[in-house]
């Protein structure tokens, strides 16, 4: 694929994604025009302002906890890439369903910016384990609150099917990298299980596709590569645990640290919430019950369970489910003639600001020669992995 057609297909994402939100916003203004004027008549930009700039430290943490375990592997990693990988990561996170492509653009920065293919996808993957066990233990916390009738959800989001949902996928993710970790064997056994169980129905599709002349020559090639994900499996499994042996040798202080830095991560993104209620003039303490703590931590908490709707969504940017479900966990701090400015501004600085911010890096790697430049250095070691691959899937 050339650079027009890459930098045309992220047009056409991005612009589906805004074309998205700014229906949503419309309908909402045009349903509730009054809504408009009352929930900006008691702006307080200096408020909004704070909120932004905590919004970007996101970016900055999520980079810096890169840099942080990305150095144990590839000490010349310089900062700024490691930071720029995140912002592109949350561009990647925000236009594509399921935020399916945030990894493997993060991944092309960092290889851009020297590192190695599978050293990489070790640091992912480290990164891959602070974030899941931050969900597992925010989700761990909101269950147990709940249960102690100190976490109350108004309006109608399902916590307990979201909780359920979220630690199934979460928990089964970080035990397989435990099991690729500690025992090898064990987490390649489930990878084949998981293949012999998908491959039939997964092939039976493919051979329908190619009946179908707009999709035939993608299926007849993917048939041709039949195994190949497979093998590229039990080869993240080996990568991982050579890199996890890595880590537990000199590398314990880096994975501490990424640790300590995905709190901050996510706890700035959930922050911002606090200070939009107080840039729109609104009152911090809820009308009713809803946990414990200061009013910070309140909606700090509230935002975790809102994080778990943002990140199980297929909808790129959660468009539409994210507005919905804000308004509802949010309902006890936003009257009704606010809703509509806080869902804006709550978007713009949650989502679209970091978005904006890592679709210039985009659209400048992929504008000028910088990438253009590594892109065969990466195909080649893309095609060695391959490679490795198919040799550890005939030997198996």
């Amino acid at each position: 694929m050339n650079r027009r057609s890459i930098v045309r297909g992220i047009q056409i994402i991005v612009g589906i994604t805004l074309a998205t939100f700014a229906y949503l916003t419309f309908d909402s203004f045009r349903s509730n025009p009054e809504g408009v004027r009352i929930g900006f008549s008691n702006l307080k930009p200096g408020w909004l302002l704070l909120g932004a700039v905590l919004a970007l430290q996101e970016g900055v943490c999520g980079g810096l906890r890169i840099w942080s375990l990305s150095r144990v592997l590839y000490p010349a990693l310089r900062v700024r890439t490691a930071i720029i990988s995140e912002f592109v990561l949350m561009f990647a996170a925000g236009v594509t369903p399921g935020q399916a492509g945030a990894a493997p653009a993060q991944v092309a920065v960092l290889m851009t910016g020297g590192m190695k293919f599978a050293d990489v996808a070790t640091v992912e993957l480290l990164v891959a384990s602070c974030s899941i066990t931050f969900f597992l233990l925010s989700a761990l916390l909101i269950f147990v609150l709940g249960q102690m009738g100190l976490f109350v959800v108004h309006g109608n989001v399902p916590i307990g099917p979201l909780l359920g949902v979220g630690v199934t996928v979460f928990g089964t993710f970080l035990v397989l990298l435990i099991f690729s970790a500690a025992y090898p064997p064990l987490a390649k056994g489930v990878v084949r299980a998981f293949a012999a169980i998908l491959a039939p129905p997964w092939h039976a599709l493919l051979r329908l596709l190619t009946k179908i002349q707009r999709t035939r020559a993608w299926a007849e090639k993917a048939i041709e590569r039949r195994g190949e994900l497979r093998a590229r499996m039990l080869l993240t499994v080996d990568d991982f645990h050579h890199g996890f042996r890595v880590y537990a040798k000199r590398g314990k202080t880096a994975y501490f640290v990424a640790f300590l830095l995905t709190f901050g991560f996510f706890c700035s993104r959930f922050a911002v919430a606090y200070f939009i209620l107080l840039g729109l003039g609104l009152p911090v303490t809820p009308s009713d019950f809803v946990t414990i703590g200061p009013p910070i931590v309140q909606v700090i908490l509230v935002q975790a369970l809102l994080n778990f709707v943002l990140y199980l969504s297929p909808i790129p940017s959660a468009g539409g489910l994210a507005e919905t479900s804000s308004r509802a966990v949010m309902s006890k701090w936003v009257p009704q003639a606010f809703e509509v400015p806080y869902v804006l501004v709550w978007r713009l600085l949650t989502q679209f600001l970091c978005m904006f911010v890592g679709g210039m890096y985009v659209f400048r790697y992929l504008g000028a020669d910088v990438l253009e430049s590594q892109v065969e250095k990466v195909e080649a070691e893309k095609r060695a992995h391959e490679d490795h691959a198919r040799a550890s899937q005939r030997s198996v």
